[in-house]
């Protein structure tokens, strides 16, 4: 027998999917003062726009007002600094 012609997998593993994001620590708000955070944690961003957060839970992008990133970045030179934490989800720092 052939295969079905659709299918609802991805031919592609989100291991090797080249749209998709991982950080390890971040802070996710859904209001712009930044008293209570929405969600902390690592975190899964899908080139939809949805975020994957713990347990397999979906976040929709219409729900996050920012997202601080605090992952280690390595400058050129391999030194470690702290991340500002000034990442916006739409890009902007």
């Amino acid at each position: 027998m052939f295969p079905p012609i659709a299918s609802r997998d991805s031919i592609v593993s989100d291991d090797v999917n080249p749209l998709t994001e991982a950080y390890r620590d971040v802070v996710i708000y859904d209001e712009p003062v930044d008293d209570e955070p929405l969600y902390e944690g690592p975190i899964v961003v899908h080139a939809n726009g949805w975020i994957e957060l713990e347990g397999n839970r979906l976040l929709s992008p219409s729900a996050i007002h920012h997202i601080d990133i605090y992952d280690d970045e390595v400058t050129e030179s391999g030194a470690e600094c702290e991340g500002s934490g000034d990442h916006h989800a739409d890009g902007r720092e």
